[in-house]
């Protein structure tokens, strides 16, 4: 399931592979395709846990694609992910960290879960 969406990511991706666009560019693309695409499988299912090979794809797929447009080439990362996966307004890049995202996703099904009473999905899952 999680490889789907590693496939597509890849994809969406891959169609900007060897063109030459900017690094805000580059960064519009990677949130709007980290959003888009897994977005569904994050809010239902738990990423894999350690090691998560799917986590450390994406991330790679993701860190590759933001320092070169080339993905066959070593690229030179010039800020750490801690700081890329900062806000904007402390000075990060406002990149998503997937793993804080599926848990905020499913955090959200749990809230859910507690404040509403006597819904027919409720009855489903319980």
């Amino acid at each position: 399931m999680f490889w789907d969406v590693i496939a597509r990511i890849k994809t969406r991706l891959g169609i900007w592979k060897g063109r030459y666009i900017s690094l805000t560019n580059r960064i519009c693309l990677i949130k709007s395709i980290l959003l888009d695409i897994p977005l569904f499988f994050l809010s239902l299912f738990r990423m894999p846990s350690v090691p998560s090979v799917v986590l450390k794809k994406i991330v790679k797929i993701q860190r590759d694609f933001l320092w070169d447009w080339k993905f066959d080439w070593r690229k030179i990362a010039w800020a750490s992910r801690e700081k890329v996966c900062e806000s904007r307004d402390v000075g990060g890049l406002g990149i998503i960290d997937i793993k804080v995202f599926n848990t905020t996703l499913l955090g959200k099904w749990i809230s859910h879960l507690g404040s509403t009473k006597g819904e027919l999905w409720k009855e489903v899952l319980g």
